[in-house]
């Protein structure tokens, strides 16, 4: 629980002081007087007020986060600084300030995926091993060892990304599919296909959409040659060298790397038969003992898999490219889940975000990065809900200003604020609710 609530409580501090910082940067070029910048709610434990008057606060519950602006609405304005207060300002300076926020958690996560490229991704052929009968893709002809390019116009280069994509086409009349199939004469060509989905519904907690669409994934062939031995580790005290082949280990055979990895796991003493150009030579491997006491070699095999790192300006147009599919993936989530294509029952809460910030967290750092992005993006979009006393509901009263020339008055804006705030009270309740019944 305590590794799951770290990571959590990590993760959102980020998120909620850049999406303040958002705010507070736009409303600063704005000449507005920002009075305090907090991160987190309740007890002070620090601040210090800065020569231009903000004071900046960290506060003890640090989920959460606050821009407080100079308003004539809140504060008896001077003549001096009637000039400097939010309310004062045009509408386009208003909401751009208010529009900053969500922006900021956009930009976060472009900076991230950017990162995430500059370091390498991990990609693969993602090729069916067969479809399934009596589904969605059993409707059209798709040869087995056929490898997925797109879906819906989405580039796919891993089995999780056309998961996504077959999640986001749900409510849809038909999805449209493009695959490369070898033929005989050993020429490529990509195949469009359109599939009907009319009636296509599951269960996304309990169902892959992958397996519900028709798709039996081939797994990657993993070979039992030696790609990479960590410095340090049992296998190069072993004498293990990249491009030894694995023929044997206590006197069996090899029989396939789930097996070789499971007999590291014992933690015993291993004598290894290993082919080394065209000899066959013997070393012996002592695992070492893990964290979680199983026994640790530190070799990698040779898959199907290979790293591809992208440069500067390439990195760059990569995140972008992925940051905008994040974000029309997860309106398109919104969307569904408002319309009840998704039921409220897949809404999550926070028990949920903290038991997967805990588990990409150790899973390592490339994958917590794509959890922060992910989760950066969604702060953003969830902000924009036209909602009274989120981001987009104050939109949508400058809306209104803006088409009768002049603002709702206090008592109408409070009035909207409480339905939001009971609205969005529910919609947590809901997603708490969920999160207990997933304990």
């Amino acid at each position: 629980m305590l590794w799951s609530l770290l990571p959590f409580v990590i993760t959102m501090s980020i998120l909620v002081t850049i999406h303040e910082f958002g705010h507070f940067c736009v409303a600063r070029l704005c000449k507005v007087q920002v009075e305090c910048f907090s991160i987190g709610f309740g007890k002070k434990l620090w601040s210090h007020k800065f020569l231009s008057g903000t004071e900046l606060v960290i506060a003890m519950i640090p989920l959460g986060g606050y821009v407080k602006m100079l308003d004539g609405r809140a504060t008896a304005l001077s003549s001096s600084n009637e000039r400097f207060a939010f309310d004062r300002k045009k509408i386009w300076q208003r909401a751009a300030i208010i529009f900053a926020g969500p922006f900021a958690n956009f930009v976060l996560a472009l900076i991230i995926y950017w990162i995430i490229f500059l370091i390498g991704v991990v990609v693969y052929p993602v090729k069916i091993k067969e479809i399934i009968p009596n589904t969605p893709a059993s409707t059209v002809t798709i040869p087995a060892g056929a490898e997925l390019k797109t879906i819906d116009n989405i580039k796919v280069e891993t089995w999780n990304d056309v998961n996504l994509a077959l999640i986001a086409a749900m409510g849809k009349d038909n999805v449209s599919l493009s695959y490369i199939d070898s033929s005989d004469d050993g020429n490529q060509k990509e195949i469009k296909k359109s599939v009907d989905i009319n009636n296509w519904r599951f269960d996304i907690e309990k169902d892959l959409a992958i397996s519900a669409f028709g798709f039996v994934p081939k797994m990657l062939e993993v070979h039992p040659v030696v790609s990479k031995v960590v410095s340090g580790s049992a296998a190069e005290k072993a004498g293990l060298q990249i491009g030894d082949k694995i023929v044997g280990y206590n006197d069996q055979s090899y029989v396939d790397w789930n097996d070789f990895s499971n007999n590291i796991k014992k933690a015993q003493v291993m004598m290894l038969k290993v082919n080394r150009g065209k000899k066959d030579i013997y070393l012996k491997l002592v695992p070492t003992i893990g964290i979680d006491g199983k026994g640790v070699a530190g070799l990698y095999p040779t898959t199907g898999t290979k790293v591809v790192q992208y440069g500067f300006l390439e990195g760059f147009n990569k995140g972008m490219a992925q940051t905008m599919l994040t974000i029309k993936l997860t309106t398109r989530s919104l969307y569904q889940l408002v319309t009840g294509i998704i039921g409220l029952k897949h809404l999550s809460g926070p028990i949920t975000i903290a038991k997967s910030a805990g588990q990409t967290a150790s899973y390592g750092f490339t994958p917590y990065l794509y959890f922060l992005a992910f989760i950066s993006i969604s702060l953003g979009i969830i902000n924009l809900v036209p909602l009274p006393i989120l981001d987009g509901g104050h939109l949508v009263f400058l809306l209104f200003e803006k088409i009768k020339g002049k603002a709702l008055s206090n008592k109408a804006q409070e009035r909207f604020f409480r339905i939001g705030l009971f609205l969005l009270m529910v919609i947590m309740g809901i997603a708490l609710f969920n999160d207990i019944l997933r304990l």
